[in-house]
């Protein structure tokens, strides 16, 4: 008995271990779960004289000690990029130049303060200043001199940010 396509494989079907009685039984793999509790950290853009203030539910890592495919990683940096654009545009014609943005990283963990921080908010950094900025050529509007930068992290449950622009 062959198959249509002449091809005398038994690929498909599932894989079968067998007890020490003799009585097949299969094999399931079964995914667990790394953490037991997850707590959402909310979206909101809150607009008053002379700041603004937007939490993000972002999860930041640093990308100096990130060894992945491009991939994933250009999949995360296109995925901040958008995050922060779609908090961002509504209310980037009230935000005036001068301005100084804090980022705040929420999480269970802290990272290094003078390595690691930073670079985990390296593309919600470039794209917070190229949208206030309006220069959207490739790592131009981050070194505007008129923008100060700073950063910092919060021990917390969940995953997020916060970024605090004062004008």
């Amino acid at each position: 008995m062959s198959n249509a396509n002449a091809s005398n494989s038994n690929g498909n079907r599932p894989r079968i271990a067998q007890n020490g009685k003799g009585v097949a039984k299969f094999k399931t793999t079964k995914k667990r779960s790394t953490r037991a509790f997850k707590k959402e950290f909310p979206f909101s853009v809150q607009i008053s004289n002379g700041s603004a203030e937007i939490a993000l539910p972002i999860r930041t890592i640093s990308e100096a000690n990130c060894f992945e495919h491009w991939r994933k990683s250009h999949k995360r940096h296109t995925m901040q990029r958008k995050t922060v654009a779609l908090a961002l545009n509504p209310i980037k014609h009230q935000i005036k130049l001068p301005c100084s943005i804090k980022l705040i990283r929420y999480a269970p963990a802290f990272m290094d303060t003078f390595e690691n921080l930073p670079m985990s908010f390296k593309y919600i950094v470039d794209a917070c200043c190229a949208i206030i900025t309006g220069d959207f050529r490739p790592g131009r509007a981050d070194g505007d001199k008129r923008i100060s930068l700073s950063c910092d992290q919060v021990k917390s449950v969940g995953y997020g940010i916060k970024i605090l622009i004062s004008f």
